[in-house]
Parts: C-alpha cells; structure tokens; sequence
C-alpha cells in the first residue's frame, strides 16, 4: 500500500499538521492576530474531529478486534479521554476568537495555544511511539483498506 492511501501514514501526516497549527496558533497569540488564531480554531473543528473520529471509529476498534492486548487496550482508553480534554480545550479556544470570553483574550489565547501544544506532543508521541507501531503489526492489509475507505468517505471522496 502506497503512502498516500495507507491510512496509518495519513495519520501521520495529520499529526505534522497538528503541530503545525499549534505552533500557528502560539505566534498568532504572541502577536495578537485574530485571524490566524480563527483558521487554527477551524482547522481543529474540522480536521482534528475527522482525525480523531478515524482513530476512534476506524482505528482503535479494529485494534481491540485484532486481538489487542491488555497494555493496548488501557492505551486506546487514554488515547480516548485526551481526545476529550483537547475537546475542552478546543471550546476555550472557540470561545476566544468568537468574541464571547469576557477577559483578556491574548492571555487566554496564549494559555490555550501553550495548553494544546503540551497536550497534543505528549499525545502524539505515544500515538507515534506505541499506537501506530502496534496497528502496523496487527493489522492486516484487509483491515487498513478498509479503515482507508472509511476515512476517505468522512471527507466526502
């Protein structure tokens, strides 16, 4: 399987674009610009729901069917409770650029975008160190092609 339809490499490269936009977003706080920290806002709406979605819906059941092991498993239940702090802390970022927080919003973006990197390095380490390798020995090219169809029609193709 190619890269550009290996779904675990589509991770990967998910992953590049997450940090990429929390580094985005840590220049915007620092120089209080808006409207990059908006797109960053979307692109976590959009993008990271999707990525998450094809890890939990796609991914992490696969894993648990393929005869995960106990150690797998209690890391797919992690995996899962961040993915809902980054939620959290996708809704503060949200209330920021929208207008509605009510203090100052270059702190709070500046908390936020600090909070998020933390976050989602610890999480995309273990996803890159543990997760990935695991789906690549567990799963089978059947499996992958599938898990790819999926993700490929939460994007409409």
């Amino acid at each position: 399987m190619d890269d550009v339809h290996d779904p675990l490499a589509q991770l990967e490269r998910s992953h590049r674009r997450l940090e990429e936009a929390c580094e985005a977003l840590s220049v915007a706080a620092r120089e209080h610009d808006i409207e990059t920290a908006s797109d960053v806002c979307a692109f976590f709406a959009r993008q990271v729901r999707r990525h998450e979605e094809d890890e939990e819906r796609s991914l992490f059941p696969r894993l648990e069917s393929a005869g995960a092991s106990a150690e797998l498993r209690a890391l797919l239940a992690r995996l899962t409770e961040d993915h809902r702090k980054h939620e959290s802390l996708h809704a503060r970022l949200e209330e920021a650029v929208s207008g509605r927080f009510e203090g100052d919003v270059w702190s709070e973006l500046s908390l936020v975008a600090a909070s998020l990197t933390e976050a989602y390095r610890a999480h995309l380490e273990e996803e890159e160190r543990e997760l990935l390798p695991a789906a690549k020995a567990l799963l089978a090219t059947d499996a992958l092609d599938a898990m790819s169809a999926e993700m490929a029609a939460r994007r409409g193709r």
